[in-house]
């Protein structure tokens, strides 16, 4: 209103006495009334209920540009077209950045990989760069100091009074007022903890059905401290309150409903979790279980859920390995092999005990269970020799640990036998298979 205001004074309609809700109406009137032609440009709007009974007159003559991070419906009402500006391709990237440091070329060493490393995000570009002008760093030197995640996102990008472009907040600022914003729509308070679990997360995909889980419900239910269960609409609700603040895309196209956030969005997300997060990785986790089929037939399917568990556990430190390390490390693990890719799967598995050895030492049964699991795909993966040897070793560290009639004890056994027949040793196969109760 202040600014209609201004432009009716500046073009005669109005002295300037104050009355700004009548200046505002009059100019409005002029803008249906005359001939000339005119452009209104309302940039950053917030919210579109702002603009009720003051949008311009829709006249052929006049055209009106309204910039906004959110997708209302209401936006593309009364035959307004809805025009999504996207991310750079990467060549665009590329060539903003090495344009806008075209008085200091040498700081472009590592521009394609920074652009990636940003998401291609105009906004983001924009400030980093200037960020890195400010410093003397190249592009490389940023990337560095981009990937340290003791630095909190907000220490990567120039103060306020430095930005770029007539930027009114940083990249950081921005998602955190339009979280709020969303948070506030109805279903009130559901769209901050929904976002918190997209945030560790696959930033590529994340399978829709993980939003129906129980899990989830679970999740948004301790966020409210609400004992009920949050209803699938509201939790649908929510996710579209994320969309229409352009915090997270929904793809209906694909057959899974594919949930995208962008990396720099669930960075600034993760930076604002409370101290103790544990209950939101776990919740993840469970949603990924919960979804994961029994027989995985749709590779591409198998290959989403897979890469969302590597992004939870690069984004876990320790919370996925206490009391015990959860089941969907060893889902993932076993989803490679089970859909073909024995090799990776033998892999996995010898990074995951590493991993179990070093937290939860080596008698823990998680420990024990990687070494089942390395062992099983290493045989897979062409070596029966080397698979006989590992249930051997495991085979002695379960009967200390469990006891000779252990049902694990006995399952390793048995898998001891097939895979000294596997690895042409049938006497040591018949000597293991004589050990097992009733032969």
């Amino acid at each position: 209103m202040s600014s209609y205001a201004t432009a009716a004074t500046k073009i005669g309609l109005t002295r300037g006495d104050g009355d700004e809700d009548r200046a505002s109406q009059r100019f409005l009137e002029w803008l249906a009334e005359t001939d000339r032609p005119w452009l209104i440009v309302l940039d950053d709007l917030h919210d579109p209920g702002d603009l009720r009974d003051l949008w311009p007159p829709q006249r052929f003559i006049g055209r009106v540009v309204v910039t906004t991070h959110r997708q209302d419906a209401s936006l593309a009402a009364h035959h307004r077209h809805l025009i999504k500006v996207g991310l750079f391709t990467s060549s665009e990237a590329v060539g903003y950045i090495r344009a806008k440091l075209t008085d200091r070329p040498e700081l472009a060493e590592g521009a394609a990989e920074l652009a990636d490393d940003l998401g291609y995000l105009p906004l983001a570009l924009a400030q980093a760069t200037a960020y890195l002008l400010d410093r003397n760093l190249t592009c490389a030197d940023y990337r560095r100091r981009l990937a340290d995640r003791r630095r909190q996102l907000a220490q990567l990008l120039p103060e306020t009074g430095s930005l770029p472009d007539d930027h009114q907040d940083t990249v950081a600022a921005t998602w955190s007022l339009s979280l709020d914003w969303a948070n506030q729509l109805s279903p009130a308070g559901l769209a901050r903890p929904l976002l918190q679990l997209a945030a560790v997360l696959d930033p590529n995909g994340i399978p829709g059905d993980v939003f129906t889980t129980a899990a989830v419900q679970a999740h948004l239910a301790d966020a409210l401290e609400d004992s009920g269960a949050v209803e699938a609409d509201r939790v649908a609700d929510a996710l579209q309150n994320l969309r229409r603040l352009s915090l997270a895309d929904i793809d209906h196209t694909d057959r899974y409903r594919t949930v995208r956030v962008h990396a720099l969005v669930q960075r600034a997300t993760r930076e604002t979790f409370p101290e103790d997060h544990s209950a939101t990785l776990a919740h993840a986790a469970d949603a990924l279980l919960e979804i994961w089929p029994e027989i995985e037939r749709d590779t591409a399917q198998s290959q989403a859920l897979r890469a969302n568990t590597d992004h939870l556990h690069t984004h876990t430190v320790a919370h996925l390995w206490h009391p015990d390390a959860h089941s969907v490390l060893f889902r993932a693990g076993n989803s490679l092999g089970e859909t073909g890719l024995v090799a990776h799967a033998a892999t996995y598995f010898h990074h995951l005990h590493d991993q179990t050895h070093h937290t939860l030492g080596p008698d823990h049964l998680d420990t024990l269970t990687t070494r089942n699991n390395l062992a099983s795909w290493r045989g897979e993966a062409g070596d029966p020799t080397g698979a006989a040897h590992a249930f051997e070793e495991l085979l002695t560290d379960y009967t200390r640990i469990l006891g000779p009639d252990h049902p694990d004890t006995l399952t390793t056994r048995n898998n001891l036998a097939s895979w000294r027949g596997e690895a042409g040793d049938p006497t040591g196969a018949a000597h293991a298979t004589e050990e097992l109760p009733g032969s």
